[in-house]
Parts: C-alpha cells; structure tokens; sequence
C-alpha cells in the first residue's frame, strides 16, 4: 500500500513540475512572438508573470518620448529608478522613470507622444505638475509629467498620433497650480494598464525607454 502511496505521489509531483514547465515555456514563448527583449525585462526585475502585462501595448510603441532639435543630437539619461522612495506628499513609492537632457533648461526639449492613442487627462496635479495622459490602442496608460506647457489645447477624448507633440519639458509641480523650480527639469514617465485587481497597475517603464532610445524624432523649431 505504502508503494503505491509513495508512486501516486511521485505521479502527482511530476505532473505538477511538468505543468509548471509548461506554463514557463508558454510564456516565454508569448513574450518572445510579442517581440520583447527578454534580457531587459530580466535585468529591470520584471518578473515574466509581470513581463506579460506589457504585450497588449508592445506594438503600439513608436517614438521615444523626448525629441531633439535639428541643430545637433541631443543625448537623454534615465536610470532604473522604479520603486525610488519620495517623500513630497507623505512617504511613497516613484511610480515611473525620469528623463533628464543634457541641457537643464525648460520649455526646450519637445515632450512626444509614444503612441497614437486617446487623451484621457490633462491638466494640473500637485506631484506631476502640468501633465497629460495618452490611452493607447493596445491598453497601455502613458503618462507624461512636469511639463512646462503643451503643444496645444489637448482636450480629453481627442486623438494623437506617435510622435505627436504633447507639450515641453519642465519643471512644474511639487505644490499648487504653477509651482516650478523644485527640481531640476526632467520628464516623469509612468505607465499603466488596468488587470483584473487594479484599474491603474503601474509598470516599469524602464525596459519600454531602453528599446526607444533609438527611435528619436528630430524637431525644427
């Protein structure tokens, strides 16, 4: 009895570590048709589980968001800082990642959209400052913040296209309406879709600027 106790068990233990493969290489297999860069995600601490919210959106990116004028390349920095404890508004967690150019200068560095996509918000929000919110095709929620003016009079429910100009980057936020200057100018980017337990999962947008970097659009102003 006790053996066949014992092979019942082994059985059920094979099954499972065979469903468990299974599923690993189904997912993998997702990921990689998706075309994304496995490497990145891994390195970034994205979990593969996690790694698969990002399909629906994958296709829809197009530009990085940060352009840069005709006169001469412009080089932008982001860090992995994802989870980077903040303080202003009580303790919390970075929700994002934040672009730098090599000018600390506002209303320069053109803000584009990434996608084409849907505005969902704009206006005024204590932390991000003057900022807009693009929905695109596949579900992703981009968010771009601290802008220090807009392209033009977005209204919510209008339709932009990738590459699109959204506004300039700045420096706004931190306090009420027109609070600047509480830091050095930059793009906060953040992302989220929405999951079954969470209408606004934010995502790590650090693997999304890897993949962009290249994708720069050149502006003439």
């Amino acid at each position: 009895m006790r053996k066949w106790l014992f092979l019942l068990c082994l059985l059920l233990f094979a099954d499972a570590w065979l469903l468990g493969e299974l599923e690993e290489r189904t997912s993998l297999d997702t990921l990689r048709e998706a075309g994304i860069p496995e490497e990145s995600f891994q390195k970034a601490g994205i979990s593969k589980e996690e790694s698969l919210l990002y399909i629906g959106f994958w296709k829809d990116l197009e530009y990085f968001p940060l352009a840069f004028p005709c006169e001469g390349e412009e080089k932008f920095f982001f860090e992995n800082g994802w989870h980077d404890r903040r303080s202003f508004g009580g303790e919390r967690f970075h929700e994002g990642c934040d672009i730098f150019g090599n000018r600390r200068l506002t209303d320069y560095y053109p803000v584009v959209s990434i996608t084409d996509g849907q505005v969902e918000q704009k206006g005024w929000l204590p932390l991000g400052g003057w900022r807009i919110g693009v929905r695109s095709p596949g579900g992703g929620y981009f968010y771009y913040a601290h802008l220090s003016s807009y392209g033009r009079d977005f209204q919510e429910g209008d339709q932009v296209k990738a590459g699109e100009l959204l506004g300039f980057l700045g420096d706004s936020g931190y306090g009420p309406e027109g609070t600047t200057g509480k830091f050095p100018p930059h793009l906060h980017l953040g992302i989220y879709v929405e999951t079954e337990e969470d209408p606004e999962y934010a995502l790590n947008p650090y693997p999304v600027l890897q993949f962009l970097q290249e994708k720069q659009k050149i502006f003439s102003y």
